[in-house]
């Protein structure tokens, strides 16, 4: 008698947990956001956006890779906000809202197995600090070391770039040419923030066969000279013989500058070294941005 009160009890709770009807969500579809500049002083409207978070009355509703049908456990009319979404340092696993994007805001009303296509825009945040280089000019704001055995030049935009503008910026190296190097020479690089948490970043567009370093020169009080602090190692984005390929990236400058809050000067670097006397190197940039809250 007992076993039987076991299995009758087991039996009523099985009926109650399976039978209990799942709620149907609702969905919206988001292709990708669409981003523009306001003012000419902001440069190219290149943008990488992976991700989008959604937020529903204020609440963190899930981080989804874009393109995405997305469900929502929620109907009728609620409020919806989409931030653009990045991947860090470009990489898969480092994937945040990009803070200097704002976000895309609506009210809408949710209808249960039914999907609402989405449209979002973004721009920049307004009173950011934005600095350009777009290789427009014809003197480059980047200095080359004494120690370079090249320069970079500035040539007309080939067939395969998209992006606003008619140059690019060009480092090649041949087999018989070991280092380049060069650096910006900013004051107000100097501002860079020194807390991991007060964000800052490099937006670039780039296109190279071989390996190049960026990183942040810093120096203090104690230091009598700029050392080098590197951020990332960018590897190729095509072979010698492929066709050119462009990639964009999004550097957070806080995973170098939190390591010295005595600092009191900064500046960015790039460099090359051709270690294996490679021939016909080519790292193309255009579009490199510095941004930050003053």
């Amino acid at each position: 008698m007992k076993h039987s009160w076991v299995i009758f009890i087991f039996l009523f709770w099985s009926c109650e947990t399976f039978d209990r009807p799942e709620k149907i969500p609702s969905f919206i579809h988001v292709e990708e956001f669409d981003f523009d500049i306001t003012h000419s002083s902001q440069g190219s409207s290149s943008e990488k956006i992976t991700d989008v978070w959604v937020y529903v009355d204020g609440n963190l509703a899930g981080v989804y890779e874009l393109p995405n049908t997305i469900p929502l456990h929620f109907e009728g009319n609620h409020a919806l906000k989409l931030h653009p979404g990045i991947k860090q340092n470009g990489i898969s696993v480092d994937r945040t809202k990009y803070p200097f994007y704002k976000p895309y805001i609506l009210d809408v009303n949710l209808i249960p197995d039914s999907i609402i296509w989405l449209y979002p825009e973004t721009e920049y945040e307004e009173q950011l600090y934005i600095w350009l280089e777009d290789f427009e000019d014809p003197q480059s704001k980047f200095e080359t070391f004494i120690i370079s055995d090249t320069d970079l030049v500035i040539i007309d935009q080939p067939a395969d770039i998209l992006f606003d503008g008619s140059n690019i910026g060009e480092i090649a190296l041949s087999s018989n040419q070991e280092i380049f190097e060069m650096r910006t020479n900013e004051l107000e690089f100097n501002q860079f923030p020194k807390n991991i948490n007060v964000p800052a970043f490099i937006e670039m567009n780039y296109a190279n066969n071989y390996p190049f370093e960026v990183g942040i020169l810093h120096k203090d009080n104690f230091i009598p000279s700029y050392v080098r602090q590197p951020l990332i190692t960018f590897i190729p984005t095509y072979d010698f013989l492929d066709t050119v390929v462009w990639n964009k990236t999004y550097l957070y400058i806080p995973d170098a500058t939190n390591f010295f809050p005595s600092a009191t000067e900064f500046d960015l670097y790039f460099r090359i070294q051709n270690t294996d006397q490679q021939d016909d190197i080519r790292i193309r940039l255009d579009n490199i941005k510095v941004i930050f809250r003053p």
